[in-house]
This record gives C-alpha cells, structure tokens and sequence, in this order.
C-alpha cells in the first residue's frame, strides 16, 4: 500500500477550558532527559458504531486538559539560559496553555477489520497516529496530538501520539482512560501526576549513584530537533502467541514467568541472527508502580549474556535473577552532563518494556477491539514490547532494522512450533 489510504485530514487546536494563569514552568528531572528523544504511539481500535460521537471526543478533550494533573501536556518546551550561548541549554516546560491537537481523518477504503487483517501491520501507526516530534521549532511544538479516524463501517480508531518526556507508556495509556472516564461522566479515580514536583533544574546534587549506565547512550546534542537518526530502515512487526502456544512455553520453562519466558526467546532469536555482535546485553524497562505517572517511576535494568548462553532456558533464568538495575546511575550521569548531550534510552541496547500495568480505556461502556502501542525513536539495537493479555494471549510488538525482521520471524516461529 503506498498511497496514504487517509483522507479528509483535519487539524485543530485543544486547550484547557479554563486558563491555568500561572505560566509556570516544569523543570524536567534526569530521567525525563533520558527519553527526550523518545515518543509513545498508540491506537485504539473499535470496530462497529460507537456510542459516541467524533464532536463528543473533541468536547471531552477541553475538561481532560483542564485537570490540574495535566497542565504541563499542553505546554510547550523552552531553554533556560538560551540567551547566554555560553550557558547549558536546559529545557523545561512551560505551561502556558498552547493546547494540545486534534487530527480528524477518515478511511474510506476500509472497515476496521480488514484494516486489523492486512499482513503489513507497520501501516497502523505510520497513517494512524499523526507523525509528531519535537522540533524543530520547540516553542512551538505541541506535546501530544491525537488522531480520530473514521472507518467506513462506522467504527474508528484513536491514535495518540505523546512525546515521551510527558511520562512513559503507562502514562500515556492513563491519559486516555482519564480521558474514557470523563466521556463516561465519571472523574479520574486518583491524581495521575504529582500536584507540585519538586525539581531544581540547576540542581546537580541529584547523583543517585557513580559510574557509567550500559542501559543508555549519549549521543551528539541533537540541538532543537528531538530525534534520533538512524543510519538503517527500522521496521516494526507484532508477535501473536496463542494461548496453546504460552502454555507449551510455560509448560518447558517452568522456572521463569511468562515475560520473562518471552524476553529469553525474542533475545535467544536475536542472538541467532546477530551472533555476539551488539546483544550481549539487554536493557528491561520496568516500573515501581501504575498508581503515578512520570518517568520517574520507571526502572532500567541490564543484564548480561554470560559464556555462550544462547538457550530460552538460560536466558529466562539470567533475566530473572541477575538484573542489574541502572535508575540511580542514570540520573548520575545525566545530572553530571545535564544539557550538554543527549541520551537514547530504548535501543541503545536490546530494550524489552513489559505494559501489563497499563491501564484500560473505556468509552460509555465500549472497550477497543484492539489496541497496538509501539516507541517512535528508537536506537538501531532495537525495542521490544511485551502486550498485556487480550485478544491474544501474548502480543509481542518488535521495533528493529527493516533488514533483520524477516530472519527474526523465521527464528521465532521455529521456537514456538
């Protein structure tokens, strides 16, 4: 398919229904430095008539932005001492309402679901979730847009995409199911984001631990456009495992949980294809908890291939009982470097990211058939994400170079056969 199916695309601004006033900023900590260049993408699939309207979506969007939670979302980025060019460009947010957009799109081409049958499953975000990045004009950049895209059969998806300094993947899918509980006429259930952090941006006494992280990269200073360059194609492909087919693995690996079972075989896979060169060591994205939402919250571990491991059973118990975790290291370093480089988190290595504790969107009762997230930006070593169960019992989303997918699926599928 090499015309964009979506027509009809509109752009319109969101902001907040009432004015916040204070303009004030919101200093980003050295874990939100450390995915600047990263952005969480999203689609929520429905696939009859809902029982709500494309106009109900974008009303709902102006008391959503509202909540004092979500005042910096519809900020913009700034530098502090961006005057003084010998001064550190440290960013922060400043919210000042700018708003937030809002895409309406249409598919006349397609239903839902011969949309969710096609083989190239890499087209759900490249037309369904509005390409957004930061810069390279930062004032002027929004946050966060979202994507409304009529289907011919009545039924539509929503695709968001949320630049990843907001907070991470479980952050963005708490977003919209604040957004689905105010729609339902019921407010959010907590706060989702501390009311006052307490962030210093001159602050460099925030060093949790000495040394150097192997779970991030510094890169060149990007300057004002935040995104990696990768010098390869990157290509994006969705693992489906039956339930048979996490029950046979469960039933051979018995000394390992079911994640951590599927990081041993997608890495043992890899291993197959790239030999020693570049996998030796594997980043895991974890979080303390689900109950706030920032980069704060999120947990960088390493672990390290030892010998010639090169088994799922080997993998699975190295993952399981020898993480090493970098948090403390990495808000070391990047305190220590603050504003003069730039860090890539996912993709640096091997990066694995479990999403069971993301949260569900409902819509006055309507659950989405399907939903598929995925990390825009992502370093050449590539990122997997491990889907909570639903449709199937295990989704397993792979983002690597185009070159080296279709190896990987031939390696998995002789595993789970």
């Amino acid at each position: 398919m090499k015309a964009s199916p979506v027509t009809d695309v509109k752009i319109s601004s969101v902001v907040p229904a009432s004015m916040t006033g204070e303009n004030k900023p919101r200093h980003l900590t050295a874990m939100d430095l450390a995915v600047k260049l990263h952005y969480v993408r999203a689609v929520y699939f429905f696939k009859g008539t809902c029982d709500f309207t494309i106009v109900e979506l974008k009303n709902i969007t102006f008391p959503l932005l509202d909540l004092q939670c979500y005042d910096h979302v519809t900020g913009r980025i700034r530098i502090l001492n961006n005057n003084d060019p010998s001064a550190q460009a440290i960013p922060y947010i400043r919210c000042n309402d700018s708003g937030m957009r809002i895409v309406e799109a249409k598919v006349e081409g397609f239903t839902v679901q011969e949309w969710l049958d096609l083989d190239d499953r890499s087209i759900d975000h490249r037309f369904l979730v509005y390409d957004h990045v930061l810069g390279p004009d930062l004032f002027y950049s929004p946050l966060v847009y979202l994507q409304i895209t009529q289907f011919k059969c009545g039924g539509l998806s929503l695709g968001l995409s949320w630049a990843h300094v907001l907070g991470d993947v479980v952050s963005a899918s708490t977003f919209m199911k604040t957004m689905g509980q105010l729609m339902s006429t019921r407010g959010p259930s907590k706060p989702v984001y501390p009311k006052k952090p307490e962030l210093n941006p001159h602050a460099n006494g925030h060093v949790d631990d000495d040394g150097e992280a192997i779970s991030i990269k510094k890169v060149e200073s990007v300057g004002k456009y935040w995104l990696l360059s990768n010098k390869c194609k990157m290509g994006r492909f969705n693992f489906k495992f039956s339930l048979e087919q996490i029950d046979r693995l469960m039933a051979k690996y018995q000394s390992a949980s079911e994640v951590d079972i599927l990081y041993a075989l997608i890495w043992s896979s890899i291993l197959n294809i790239r030999g020693e060169k570049d996998t030796n060591v594997i980043t895991i994205c974890d979080r303390k908890t689900s109950s706030t939402c920032w980069n704060d919250d999120l947990v960088i571990s390493v672990v390290e291939r030892k010998d010639e491991m090169t088994e799922v059973s080997e993998l699975a118990g190295l993952i399981a009982n020898e993480r090493r975790e970098e948090t403390g290291v990495i808000k070391g370093m990047i305190d220590k470097d603050r504003g003069s480089s730039d860090f890539i988190t996912y993709g640096a290595n091997l990066t694995f990211v479990n999403l069971d504790m993301c949260d569900e969107l409902e819509i006055k009762g309507e659950k989405p058939d399907f939903v598929n997230f995925t990390i825009h930006g992502v370093g050449d070593k590539g990122v997997v994400l491990v889907f909570p169960k639903g449709e199937f019992a295990r989704v397993v989303s792979v983002v690597m170079p185009e070159e080296e997918l279709a190896k990987l699926k031939i390696e998995v599928n002789n595993m789970i056969m």
